[in-house]
């Protein structure tokens, strides 16, 4: 019962991050200049991202191969977008809870579980759960903002 109650609190923790999605995208770490929260989304990027999508983010890390579907070039998300960064959309995918089933399956682990999870640990309250969401939307904010600042020019 715990453990289908911790993953209930999970979920809810991690939609509760989504609901903030404005502030953590446009008043994230890269626009505050929070050198700390950039840091730890460059860290996050090499542990969580660069398996797939390679250390330079253009969809050739050391598991790619193996995958169903190549992971994608992530240094030109503002080029396949018109020149403009989707920060909103990035920041859904990487949280991963907006992906419709009628897509088929995700290969891409959903983060924002995993850094709510990270952040409750083993707890059950309510309050922890919160916190733990304002904590994975900060840093799903900073990640968007990392990606933000490597994109390639047109």
């Amino acid at each position: 019962m715990h453990a289908t109650i911790n993953k209930g609190l999970r979920r809810l923790a991690a939609a509760t991050a989504g609901l903030a999605l404005g502030a953590a995208t446009v008043y994230g770490a890269e626009a505050t200049g929070d050198a700390a929260a950039m840091a730890q989304a460059a860290k996050d990027f090499a542990t969580y991202c660069a398996p797939c999508h390679g250390t330079d983010g253009e969809g050739n890390g050391p598991i790619a191969g193996r995958l169903d579907i190549q992971p994608a070039d992530l240094t030109r998300i503002s080029q396949r977008n018109s020149g403009t960064f989707p920060a909103a959309d990035v920041y859904n995918k990487i949280e991963g809870l907006t992906m419709p089933q009628a897509h088929g399956s995700r290969e891409m682990p959903v983060w924002g579980d995993v850094f709510v999870s990270q952040a409750v640990g083993a707890t059950t309250s309510l309050a922890d759960a919160r916190a733990a969401a304002q904590k994975a939307e900060a840093r799903i904010g900073a990640l968007v903002d990392y990606l933000r600042s490597v994109q390639r020019a047109r």
